[in-house]
């Protein structure tokens, strides 16, 4: 399973790659006092606009694993594939802030253990919001719209989780 949510996230990710754009010179203003430089100037984004990313090839299978309770790709305002987020109609602050979150676990974390510990994560919980990495990016941006302009680091959070086991 692990391989082929890689397999999947790769693929997906050349996909939408020729019509993606960095992120807007706005959109990294508002979130530089929580991401570093160098993750949004390597963030991409894609707006389908009107087409929805469809479920992947594991869906059936996650859904069963988890009684139903898996999301379904088409109802997702987004998505993060690496440093590919892509979204259905248009950006949104919330759920950027939250894709954005995802590319920087993936950044530190490296591919391949991210996709291992969602993997591992969901098949251990039966539940995507039982996955740890989804646990945290839910509280972070709950925190960001909570706090509204108190600057903290994303980065940080990753790390801190990471040094005390909680991706596990």
């Amino acid at each position: 399973m692990i391989a082929g949510v890689r397999v999947y996230m790769r693929q997906e990710r050349e996909r939408y790659l020729p019509m993606s754009v960095p992120l807007a010179t706005e959109w990294k203003v508002g979130a530089q006092q929580h991401f570093p430089n160098a993750l949004l100037n390597r963030v991409r984004t894609a707006t389908l606009k009107g087409a929805r990313i469809p479920n992947p090839h594991f869906y059936a299978e996650a859904k069963a694993l988890s009684s139903g309770r898996f999301p379904d790709f088409t109802h997702m305002a987004s998505f993060t594939y690496v440093d590919l987020i892509v979204f259905h109609e248009q950006i949104e602050r919330r759920p950027l802030f939250h894709s954005l979150i995802h590319a920087t676990q993936i950044a530190f974390l490296g591919f391949d253990r991210y996709v291992e510990l969602y993997v591992r994560g969901f098949v251990k919980n039966r539940s995507w919001l039982g996955i740890p990495l989804e646990a945290q990016a839910y509280q972070l941006d709950t925190r960001l719209a909570a706090s509204g302009s108190e600057a903290f680091s994303v980065e940080d959070e990753v790390r801190l989780w990471a040094e005390q086991g909680l991706y596990d």
